[in-house]
């Protein structure tokens, strides 16, 4: 950067010093791989921090604007839904809505799902919202029907998507990813600790500071309260495995690490959701797993066992909307062995 971050980023700064121009380069390395692979949906562009200021490590937040302040509610909503509609089609996008709208928040308990996350919006309790990752766009799909359902445009900046830092050099369908989440939700970027972060010379001070100032930036959300968060804790893609002939075998759920383990402890109540085109059924298909109350249930269970239990319905719903197995490693027994390798 050509000069000093500024408030409370500057402790920061002198501490851990400016990685950003070492993370970008190991990022070109890792873009044109991705680039490279058969099916690849997002397209790669250049690091200038004068054009796109948010690839600088020390923007670890954007803020949600609203583009068209003087357009009617009435107006907003019918264009938001047509570009859902131009998305998946009229027929889905009616049906995912209808879906969501008559969601029960679980087996016990019968009200709306839509009401309750309503009501913690109004009782200042954070809810996080887990997508499957099964493919990029399913996190902005589901973000579109809740605001549709809940009608909350007045409250785009209490709610926010958690995206990594090298999609700030990515855009989807012609359009950075940071202008495809910002017209409707705060966007906050993470530095996963990943394989391929290592494969291509991630610099592991730049994955540190980065989620540092990730959470230093996400905690005067969270304490203001009512807050909503959508992310995919495994950091990267559901993946699949192919036969000799090229053929899927089965997909496996990418490992999820500590830190993103230790994010719910953050959270009141937390959701799963999976969002898929299905080849099964030809059409798009949604699964929601019950709303869990993260402090109830970490009475009994480790951080650890409440993630297994959405992944476990993830799992369930791209085996349902696949036809194929999926692998999940429990988040909870790596994390013992880990617990058991570094005592040794």
């Amino acid at each position: 950067m050509s000069e000093m971050p500024h408030g409370d980023y500057e402790k920061f700064y002198k501490r851990w010093g400016d990685p950003t121009v070492e993370l970008h380069n190991a990022y070109n390395l890792w873009l044109a791989d991705m680039d490279s692979r058969e099916g690849n949906e997002l397209a790669s562009f250049e690091f200038d921090l004068e054009k796109y200021p948010e690839q600088s490590i020390y923007v670890p937040k954007t803020e949600a604007i609203d583009l068209y302040p003087e357009v009617p509610d009435s107006a907003y909503y019918e264009a938001v839904r047509m570009k859902m509609i131009k998305s998946v089609g009229e027929s889905a996008q009616s049906r995912l809505l209808d879906q969501l709208g008559s969601q029960q928040v679980s087996s016990e308990d019968s009200r709306l799902l839509i009401d309750r996350l309503i009501a913690n919006r109004q009782q200042g309790r954070n809810t996080l919202v887990v997508t499957s990752h099964f493919t990029f766009p399913e996190m902005g799909y589901f973000k579109v029907l809740r605001l549709l359902q809940e009608q909350d445009r007045p409250n785009i900046t209490k709610g926010g998507v958690l995206i990594s830092k090298l999609m700030t050099r990515q855009s989807y369908d012609g359009k950075k990813l940071v202008d495809q989440f910002r017209p409707i939700s705060n966007i906050y970027f993470s530095h996963p600790k990943s394989a391929s972060a290592e494969k291509y010379g991630v610099p592991k001070n730049a994955t540190k500071l980065g989620n540092a100032l990730f959470m230093k930036a996400l905690k005067p959300d969270l304490q203001i309260g009512g807050f909503e968060l959508d992310a995919a804790l495994t950091g990267k893609q559901v993946v699949p495995a192919r036969n000799e002939d090229g053929s899927i075998s089965h997909y496996e759920i990418p490992n999820i690490d500590s830190s993103s383990v230790k994010l719910i402890e953050n959270f009141d109540d937390i959701i799963g959701v999976t969002l898929i085109n299905s080849p099964v059924t030809g059409q798009w298909e949604m699964g929601i797993s019950p709303l869990l109350d993260i402090k109830e249930l970490s009475k009994t269970n480790s951080s650890a066992e409440i993630v297994d239990l959405i992944y476990a319905d993830i799992a369930k719903s791209v085996e349902s909307f696949t036809g194929k197995d999926v692998d999940y490693k429990k988040v909870s027994t790596n994390l013992g062995r880990l617990a058991i390798d570094q005592s040794e």
